[in-house]
């Protein structure tokens, strides 16, 4: 009678099992960040822990994160290694990924898809803000120009056919309707507004753009979106502590290897930090006004 039981209840603990993967295989978050390397410092330890439940993950980044000081293509590709070799430590997997080109609202878009696991990431390739005016530097970017300039056009510097401001809105809004995400996470749309530098102005932009992908036709949110301090979170208290820490830290020694830009404790701060203010949660059906005083001066 024993075996029976026992039996029994290990095949009851089975099914749970396989109920409980299954239901984390159906689970789905896109994250939107401007750079390689703003989900690995300001949104982990969330997207770390969506990989270690079996969650599917997708990461977009929307610009190619070069800057003005360094040639482009080259820079920017180092900053995709750095996140392959990252998010291969975060599945706790060897590095290897199959490169696939994906289309969204008619644009082809470079992904990257983990193997073996439900990791993908989706790389722009927009042009980054950086610098001043003096150098080469653009202080704006194309994503702030894509928001503010409505002749404006956005040329990928990896070649893929440009966007204007409507048509990335309308990629975005394509890679959600066709992930299907639980929920999705952000920058601020109020980083501007952090005292006392404000927040670099890709991650407002980038918020920005992918706030107007997440609403319907009357303007109100469609899937729940979370949105993450940048760099303003040094002025916030510790909240991230032990495994979590530990964790996040050894997904930033795989990144910040291949960054020449970065040193290993450039952002120290942001090892032990992860904001995510409660009153800048948008549940679905919440009306969407973005803000009116957000502006950079051009050259």
């Amino acid at each position: 009678m024993r075996r029976i039981v026992l039996s029994f209840f290990t095949s009851l603990v089975l099914v749970a099992a396989t109920l409980t993967a299954a239901q984390a295989a159906t689970t789905t978050t896109v994250s939107f960040v401007a750079h390689q390397d703003d989900d690995l410092l300001f949104m982990n330890p969330d997207i770390a822990s969506d990989i270690e439940a079996g969650f599917n993950v997708w990461v977009v980044y929307l610009t190619a994160g070069e800057v003005h000081t360094r040639p482009a293509m080259p820079y920017a590709n180092q900053r995709v290694e750095g996140e392959r070799a990252a998010y291969a430590k975060a599945a706790r997997v060897a590095n290897n990924w199959t490169f696939e080109e994906m289309w969204f609202n008619g644009h082809p878009v470079a992904t990257n898809r983990l193997n073996g696991t439900n990791v993908r990431l989706v790389f722009t390739y927009i042009h980054a803000a950086s610098g001043g005016c003096d150098g080469g530097g653009d202080p704006q970017g194309d994503l702030y120009k894509m928001l503010h300039f409505s002749p404006y056009v956005a040329r990928p510097i990896d070649g893929r056919p440009a966007y204007s401001g409507p048509t990335f809105i309308g990629m975005l809004h394509a890679i959600l309707e066709h992930a299907k995400p639980n929920y999705i996470r952000s920058g601020s749309t109020i980083g501007h507004r952090d005292r006392p530098n404000g927040d670099h102005v890709d991650h407002i932009s980038g918020a920005l753009l992918t706030a107007e992908a997440d609403v319907d036709g009357a303007r109100r949110t469609w899937i729940r979106r979370d949105e993450y301090t940048g760099y303003n979170s040094r002025n916030f208290p510790e909240n991230v502590f032990g495994y979590w820490r530990d964790r996040k830290i050894e997904i930033w020694d795989q990144y910040w290897p291949h960054d020449p830009e970065v040193q290993r404790l450039s952002h120290e701060y942001a090892f032990s930090r992860q904001i995510r203010p409660e009153g800048r949660i948008f549940h679905p059906g919440t009306a969407w006004v973005p803000p009116g005083d957000f502006t950079v001066p051009g050259c």
